[in-house]
């Protein structure tokens, strides 16, 4: 997950990768990390897109794009929920 963050990842498809369930999967991930499987992965991609916003001059579609999030609403909406600000926001604080 942390190498693969920006790809498509769900959790049928970890599952069917370690021949478990589902289920025993999620159970597991969360009992060992804290966190869902979706959240994790989300946080990986708003930390990647605060560097990108820091260091970088791309667009905030582009810095969705780059961290595998097409939909650079839903990127905004998850960026808030997250970090309190949205991305603009946050990148103007550097």
């Amino acid at each position: 997950l942390d190498e693969h963050y920006t790809e498509t990842i769900s959790l049928d498809f970890l599952a069917e990768e370690f021949y478990i369930s589902k289920y025993y999967l999620a159970r597991e991930f969360k009992k060992e990390y804290g966190t869902t499987i979706i959240r994790y992965v989300l946080a990986k991609k708003i930390t990647h897109a605060k560097e990108l916003l820091r260091y970088s001059n791309s667009s905030i579609e582009e810095i969705a794009r780059l961290c595998g999030m097409d939909d650079a609403s839903y990127f905004n909406k998850v960026f808030k929920k997250m970090e309190g600000c949205t991305a603009s926001e946050y990148r103007k604080q550097w």
